[in-house]
């Protein structure tokens, strides 16, 4: 492109190289605005001060020269910025501005609240100076605290004040905010203060910010503020009463102002009117599709609402409902009503949203079997779907490359427990068997309960014998994993697996922490529990745990178990409960050691004693 010359205005007729005009003249005095003329009037300049202006051509965006950002302290060429000199300068622009903004009177007493607030919250001050500081505090914005509770600094100073002050400066700040609790719960930076006031208040405190709340739920609940602070209330501090009564509000806008104690579940709410209940089920729907389109599926309220709704909708609603919710499920399984309501998922949809659901579960396979509301999801894929095949390859799978972690934790023993025995009345509660009980009946599921069983036994067999065969020390070191090798030997015998176990148990150095102390392992209660039931279950075996005892167990060992009192007692259940021939070889090893039994004084002891004669 060609460029245009421009013309200089200069009175020297000098051709400017940069597109820069300086002007020059008489200085303009800034009291009498009447020297400046406007509309072709002459304009007054000084002869010392100039003005200079940028006329910018269409291409001049592509002169970064031009958009440069110059520091704020003034540098030499080649010089790097003071940072610290900048701070210092940024700090008294923002330190200025707020002042122009409030009057000098609110500007000094919020600074000193900050300063306060500060020195309340380092962890290097005496309780003393902290409780004297949490006074004068609360005496200088005492009053204020509805005007402050919602902006971005001052807020902080009341979270503060929540946590450190003594209990009648939080009573008293709580009453001065109870009118606009509501508010604040929507605010971005109040909130936290709700949730303070929450964690540190008293009982009767905590119930009356939860009344403040009736009538605004379904809004709080469907705004990303206030959701998981209501959340919190709901989940760790309101009572049944407050739970029901915040379920209410889902059923309708007749419950806003007024609740009903009798109506504790949906069908409770048209129970005496039937005409009522498709109107009741529409704005259930509609409140909870509100929430879901929020994105907020994560709370404890929430699910408690769908897992009424999904019993008590038409099929229609469910298998629309069903479709919407199979993508979530897995936060959906992070609270008991929430997982009722994912198994009710799994027992109702179709082939497609099973396999939806068991996409979505294989990411997060090992959370879940470790969570205390999660494990009950993948027990029941276990106990429902069909497809085994899949059931195995996606998470039954994942289960055994990750066996001794998942096996150390209680959640997850039971999730291993439901595949190697599963509806074991002696760990899983009855009302949990026939909950999922009654969803298999009423499901899509037509597959043979014992032949699925079976078949998911294939995938975790192998995998769960040949680490408790490498590693047996590992799996007798804690009652949670023993308890998982009773179950798999009661089911199933193997001479590897005992043989392993034995070599492991008649070491005399096998031994446990309790209470940061090292005991031998005979002695703690609850390894001693599942070694007796491991002795027990040498009636019914083909391969006994008391015979490869006798082989490996050596003098010094045998010593320190007739010392004990459940050492002792461990020796009496395995000569009780094997053979004859078993029974004598252990009875011939014990009698060499009968001083140290009568010198002992336990009921253990004495029992083998007369086990013995």
């Amino acid at each position: 492109m060609q460029k245009v010359k421009r013309k200089s205005t200069d009175n020297d007729g000098s051709q400017q190289k940069k597109k820069k005009v300086t002007f020059t003249g008489p200085k303009v005095e800034n009291k009498k605005k009447s020297d400046v003329k406007v509309k072709g009037e002459k304009v007054n300049f000084d002869k010392d001060k100039t003005k200079t202006f940028k006329k910018f051509n269409k291409n001049d965006h592509k002169n970064k020269s031009l958009t440069k950002k110059k520091p704020l302290t003034s540098q030499g060429d080649g010089e790097k910025p003071k940072w610290s000199e900048m701070k210092k300068e940024k700090k008294t622009l923002r330190t200025e501005r707020r002042k122009a903004k409030a009057t000098a009177e609110i500007f000094e007493i919020s600074h000193k609240a900050k300063l306060l607030a500060a020195q309340i919250q380092r962890k290097v001050v005496k309780p003393d100076f902290r409780m004297k500081a949490c006074k004068e505090l609360h005496s200088l914005i005492k009053g204020q605290y509805k005007s402050i509770a919602l902006t971005h600094d001052l807020s902080r100073v009341i979270q503060v004040l929540l946590k450190h002050s003594p209990e009648d400066v939080k009573n008293e700040i709580t009453e001065e905010l109870m009118d606009i609790m509501v508010p604040m719960m929507r605010s971005k930076y109040a909130n936290h203060s709700v949730t303070r006031i929450l964690k540190y208040g008293t009982d009767y405190i905590r119930h009356e910010v939860i009344k403040k709340l009736f009538g605004h739920i379904v809004s709080l609940a469907s705004h990303t503020i206030s959701a998981p602070v209501l959340d919190y209330a709901y989940g760790e501090f309101a009572t049944k009463k407050e739970k029901i009564h915040m379920q209410q509000e889902f059923y309708g806008d007749m419950y806003k102002n007024s609740k009903d104690n009798k109506v504790k579940t949906l069908s409770d709410a048209y129970k005496n009117s039937p005409e009522m209940k498709s109107a009741i089920l529409q704005s259930c729907k509609a409140n909870i599709q509100k929430i879901l389109d929020k994105n907020l599926h994560d709370g404890e309220l929430l699910h408690s609402v769908l897992y009424d709704y999904i019993r008590e909708c038409s099929s229609e609603d469910r298998v629309e409902l069903i479709s919407t919710l199979s993508p979530l499920i897995v936060p959906l399984s992070n609270s008991l009503p929430g997982v009722n309501a994912a198994s009710m998922c799994l027992w109702q949809g179709t082939n497609k949203d099973k396999k939806t659901i068991l996409k979505v579960v294989k990411e997060h396979v090992v959370p879940l079997s470790k969570h205390k509301t999660g494990y009950r999801l993948l027990i029941a894929i276990f106990d429902s779907v069909d497809d085994t095949v899949l059931v195995k390859k996606v998470i039954v799978s994942t289960l055994a490359n990750n066996i001794k972690d998942i096996a150390n934790d209680h959640w997850g023993n039971m999730t291993l427990r439901w595949l190697v025995k599963p509806k074991d009345p002696t760990v899983f509660h009855p009302t949990f068997i026939k909950f999922l009980e009654e969803g298999l009946k009423s499901g899509t599921s037509k597959k043979d309960a014992d032949l699925r069983v079976s078949e998911l036994r294939e995938a975790i067999f192998p995998a769960l014998k040949a680490d408790i065969e490498s590693d047996a020390s590992f799996w007798l070191s804690s009652k949670t994993t023993l308890f998982l090798v009773v179950a798999l030997l009661s089911v199933e015998s193997s001479k590897t697996i005992v043989e392993a176990l034995a070599k492991a148990i008649c070491q005399l150095d096998w031994k446990v922490k309790v209470n940061d102390e090292e005991v031998f392992a005979i002695e703690d209660a609850g390894i001693h529990m599942c070694l007796k039931k491991l002795a027990i279950l040498d009636k019914t075996a083909s391969d006994s745990l008391g015979e490869a005892i006798c082989d490996n167990i050596d003098d010094e060992t045998l010593k320190v178990w007739l010392s004990s009192n459940r050492g002792s007692f461990f020796v009496l259940k395995l000569i009780e409960n094997n053979n004859d021939k078993i029974s004598s070889k252990l009875k011939k090893k014990t009698k060499n050691y009968l001083n140290i039994l009568k010198q002992q004084s336990s009921e253990g002891a004495k029992l083998l004693l007369q086990c013995l004669k």
